[in-house]
């Protein structure tokens, strides 16, 4: 299945493979100052919003694979419409039940520290997040990889249960392949260092600042179909930016050569000058949702979680705190692998539904303040937030607007991201929002699958800690399934389920965008994990 991507546009000349994506204006474009051709040389500038709370992409599935790519390379490339092109690995072979994944590897590419890529070094990697010690974040771990070395460069990788997105996940930079070295001798240095095979090569973190890193001269080895050698650009440097309008205003100024994740309220604004290049991409996955915590009251109890459901105005909470950038979404969002097109059961606004269940649910008196309650208890939840996100604390004060009128009382949290992704883990709350962004259809089983829960010895994402037999069956179909419209078919089913089950409410899909400076070019897609590529990235200032 092909994913449908919003705003695409290609230059003309050999950059017309999805592996060499370039940004044009949408007012008219590849800007005469960048030019046609690479220029070498430069630092380019990136403003993000987030700082990762730590750089280890092989832990952190979170911020920090928004800005370790350009140091770590994947064993495949992904195309992103359902295809994979060599990248460290040159060819592999999948198992009719996808559980068994043989890699033949390239023989010529070292990590920064000199060591040479083998298949040791890469089962050193998968050795390294399958261990419970280590509490990886990401979906390879879930899955228990068991990595064997065949030769000097094969690698075969047995999985504790099938999975057919498994080269989506592997090639994803939060699975970008690190030194074995670092790996084995100094894995702490990994939160603030790493050494992996990329094009570029870490210099300096400077907390709350920038990240930097410069080019590495011996890089022979991009994904198929670009240019293959080193980098045109002598060093990146991110910025870190959270607020809103200092990110947007450091593309006003030339402070930041790229902006990534244009504000929403000036998304439409960016796309449409022809001051800038600039890109959007609806994120494919899970957007940002409402994730009920279903081993707590009052969310252990169906009809308080379907009241949420179909209480709130989601059509009117997400064009308020989106300025209308973003478009409303179901269980999946509409680009993801997998998409239900012709989904009968979708999510409808219905406060008289709502209100009836919560009546049924017994939360049929008022309080003095016009907040249900029962046995004298108020209906009452807590939500902890990233206090520096400013979109997500406008969309929940949007929530908190209309669970008020349903009598629901919604107590907004704010705190620390690192204090966010803890909570996540360990539960301690009542609705915990997040986005989470991938390619494959498997996001439902990351966050609704039962057996993705954390244990005590693996951190899961089933952060509603949902378990319903028939689901987790259709899911397990699903991630067996070698062919692609058997695994749709499941897939569709359990989209059909979930609004029954309601574990969540799924607010808005997320339109990455970003913009450049005129004299940028050269500036792609990483479709694995949506984001800017910049390996072929120039300046011509």
């Amino acid at each position: 299945m092909r994913i449908t991507l919003p705003r695409r546009r290609l230059l003309p000349a050999a950059a017309t493979t999805a592996l060499a994506l370039v940004l044009v204006s949408c007012g008219g474009g590849q800007s005469a100052d960048a030019g046609d051709e690479p220029v070498e040389g430069g630092q380019l500038t990136v403003a993000l919003r987030d700082e990762p709370v730590q750089l280890n992409p092989l832990v952190d599935q979170g911020s920090g694979a928004h800005s370790v790519r350009p140091v770590v390379d994947s064993l495949v490339w992904d195309n992103g419409d359902g295809t994979y092109s060599p990248w460290l690995a040159e060819s592999w072979e999948v198992s009719e039940d996808a559980s068994h994944y043989t890699f033949h590897l390239r023989d010529d590419v070292t990590f920064h520290d000199g060591e040479h890529l083998d298949a040791e070094a890469v089962k050193a990697n998968f050795d390294f997040v399958v261990d419970p010690e280590n509490r990886s974040t990401g979906s390879t771990a879930k899955l228990q990889p068991e990595a064997t070395v065949v030769d000097e460069y094969t690698l075969e990788v047995q999985l504790e249960a099938p999975e057919s997105s498994f080269l989506t996940l592997i090639a994803a930079p939060y699975f970008g392949i690190l030194s074995p070295r670092q790996l084995q001798d100094d894995p702490e240095s990994l939160a603030d260092t790493l050494i992996g095979t990329g094009p570029f090569v870490f210099d300096e973190w400077v907390r709350g600042q920038s990240l930097t890193y410069t080019k590495n001269e011996d890089y022979a080895w991009g994904p198929e179909g670009t240019h293959g050698g080193p980098a045109y650009l002598d060093s990146i440097r991110y910025v870190f930016l959270p607020e809103d309008q200092t990110r947007y205003n450091a593309l006003l100024t030339g402070e930041a050569d790229v902006v990534d994740y244009v504000p929403a309220e000036y998304n439409q604004e960016v796309l449409d000058s022809d001051e800038y290049t600039s890109d959007s991409f609806l994120l494919p996955g899970v957007g940002y949702t409402l994730h009920l915590n279903t081993r707590q009251e009052p969310f252990d109890d169906v009809r308080v979680r379907q009241a949420l459901l179909h209480g709130l105005d989601r059509e009117g909470i997400v064009a308020s705190s989106t300025f209308g950038a973003y478009p409303v979404q179901e269980y999946l969002a509409e680009t993801t692998p997998d998409f239900k097109q012709d989904l009968e059961n979708t999510i409808e606004f219905d406060p008289d539904l709502a209100n009836q269940l919560l009546d049924e649910a017994g939360w049929d008196e008022r309080d003095s303040e016009g907040y249900r309650t029962r046995d004298g208890e108020r209906l009452s939840t807590e939500v902890p937030f990233n206090s520096e996100n400013q979109l997500d604390q406008r969309t929940l004060e949007q929530v908190q607007i209309d669970a008020r009128e349903l009598g629901f009382e919604v107590s907004l949290l704010p705190v620390p991201a690192a204090e966010h992704s803890e909570r996540m883990y360990n539960g301690d709350y009542g609705i915990l929002a997040s986005f989470q962004s991938e390619s494959t259809g498997m996001q439902l089983w990351r966050l609704y699958g039962s057996d993705n829960v954390s244990d005590g010895e693996t951190i899961g994402s089933n952060a509603s800690f949902l378990s319903d037999p028939e689901l987790d069956e259709l899911l397990a179909q699903a991630r067996q399934s070698a062919d692609p419209e058997e695994r749709a078919g499941y897939y569709g089913q359990a989209q059909e389920l979930l609004p029954e089950l309601a574990p969540a409410v799924p607010l808005h899909s997320r339109a990455r965008t970003f913009a450049a400076q005129p004299y940028v070019g050269g500036v792609g897609w990483d479709y694995a994990w949506p984001q800017p590529y910049l390996y072929e990235a120039w300046v011509n200032r």
